[in-house]
């Protein structure tokens, strides 16, 4: 079990994801501890629309391990949509755990796209994610170095 905030380019309190459980290069496993100090909880606990960042954070750390592997630090990455995302209650019940799986189905040229899923209770969220990783981050956002 890993830090998971070693391998993303987020700061407190944007890190939705505590441990980078299981990486390699198809798929990761991360965990998260629902609190009352993160962002976005309420009385009731996590929103579960939150999901989407608990994933694409998921996918963040898959690809911050597999560059930390080669010597590279974490890289920003953009979330571009989801598909099929499927959300079967409301709250993530505060003092919980979440486990959050990602699965590369598709990767060029920095465009990606991941099969995920939730693991919360007796519940299975699932979502297909398209992120991009651009080689320079300010080039493709029309900035100059």
């Amino acid at each position: 079990m890993m830090d998971a905030v070693q391998f993303i380019p987020h700061q407190k309190p944007m890190v939705f994801v505590d441990h980078l459980i299981e990486s390699n290069d198809r798929y990761a496993v991360a965990e998260l501890q629902i609190r009352p100090e993160l962002m976005f909880c309420e009385a009731n606990g996590l929103p579960t629309w939150s999901s989407i960042e608990l994933m694409a954070q998921t996918i963040s750390a898959y690809a911050g391990h597999k560059g930390q592997s080669k010597g590279l630090p974490p890289k920003i990455g953009f979330l571009l949509g989801t598909r099929k995302m499927q959300l079967p209650c409301a709250y993530f019940a505060m003092g919980s755990t979440v486990w959050i799986r990602v699965e590369q189905s598709y990767l060029h040229e920095g465009l990606g796209q991941f099969n995920c899923q939730i693991e919360y209770q007796e519940h299975q969220f699932s979502a297909m994610l398209s992120v991009f990783e651009p080689e320079n981050v300010k080039e493709s956002m029309g900035m100059q170095a």
